[in-house]
């Protein structure tokens, strides 16, 4: 009798498997959405982006990995979170609209903290060095001709404000689908700018990442207009879209720290693979703010 009982299992069991099964599934939706998130990523950014995300969960040591996560996945590039009350401590207040970015609070349901891209207030030791950061009088008929140039070379230029301050912008091929096609033009690439950035940190960044594409980091035009030359190498990718963001930041009154970033770029660089002719076409390309001659 013991032994026939025994195959069916008792009420604590069978809570132990739906409890067992509830976790199985929570555990298998966060895996599907930072998984999707990684590989969307890799396809932007190729194998930098284990690396990236990586050392975006170790620059956090101050919260858990989980919420380390949690906040890569809301706000990429953010470079220090803190609660409003915290940053009021350091001189600093959170801008009027600013999102929260919602994190596990320690024996309670969440927390909300926010970047320091959403404050305003006291500087702090180092806010101006980064390499992102350009100056110089840009007016805002050139930024805007330059994005609307872009998009005759089929980019679709957004701005975003819910990257974090230490991401600029990404530039990311497209599948050509029906709805993309408008005219003779196929929209094909997109870049993404970070909308918390000043006009000319965003106009150099719109430089960088336009420069990406037209120098074939990204893929090949399907119009021929340049080759596919993906396989680059991030190095190399880096170093030209970087060139290309000097000299139309140079040629447009924009300073940026370009020519320091170049220089650590350069020092390991393999010059038989460079295109100076990709980088000269590039910068024209981005200059140009009109119809290009063949698409008129």
């Amino acid at each position: 009798m013991s032994k026939q009982a025994s195959l069916f299992p008792d009420e604590q069991e069978t809570e132990h498997h739906e409890l067992g099964a509830s976790r199985l599934a929570l555990f298998e939706d966060c895996a599907s959405a930072i998984d999707g998130l990684f590989q969307q990523a890799y396809e932007d950014q190729g194998a930098s982006a284990f690396d990236e995300f990586l050392d975006f969960t170790r620059r956090f040591s101050n919260l858990s990995v989980y919420n380390a996560m949690l906040v890569r996945v809301q706000r990429p590039g953010a470079s220090a979170v803190a609660s409003r009350k915290k940053w009021q401590s350091i001189g600093r207040h959170v801008s009027t609209g600013s999102i929260p970015i919602v994190i596990l609070q320690p024996f309670g349901p969440v927390r909300f903290v926010y970047e320091f891209g959403d404050t305003e207030g006291l500087e702090l030791k180092g806010e101006k060095n980064s390499p992102l950061f350009a100056t110089g009088k840009l007016d805002q008929k050139t930024y805007d001709n330059t994005r609307k140039a872009a998009e005759k070379y089929g980019v679709i230029v957004n701005e975003t404000d819910q990257y974090g301050v230490l991401l600029a912008g990404t530039a990311s091929g497209l599948t050509i689908k029906p709805e993309f096609v408008t005219g003779n033009t196929a929209t094909a690439f997109k870049v993404k700018l970070n909308k918390k950035h000043d006009l000319p940190t965003r106009f150099a960044t719109l430089a960088h990442e336009l420069g990406h594409i037209y120098c074939g980091h990204v893929g090949r035009d399907s119009k021929g207009r340049w080759p596919n030359r993906s396989s680059l190498g991030e190095g190399l990718c880096e170093m030209e879209a970087e060139a290309v963001a000097w000299l139309v930041c140079q040629r447009n009154g924009v300073t940026s720290r370009s020519k320091a970033y170049l220089s650590s770029l350069i020092e390991n660089a393999d010059f038989s693979k460079v295109s100076m002719y990709a980088i000269f076409e590039a910068a024209n390309r981005v200059e140009s703010r009109t119809v290009p001659p063949n698409l008129k």
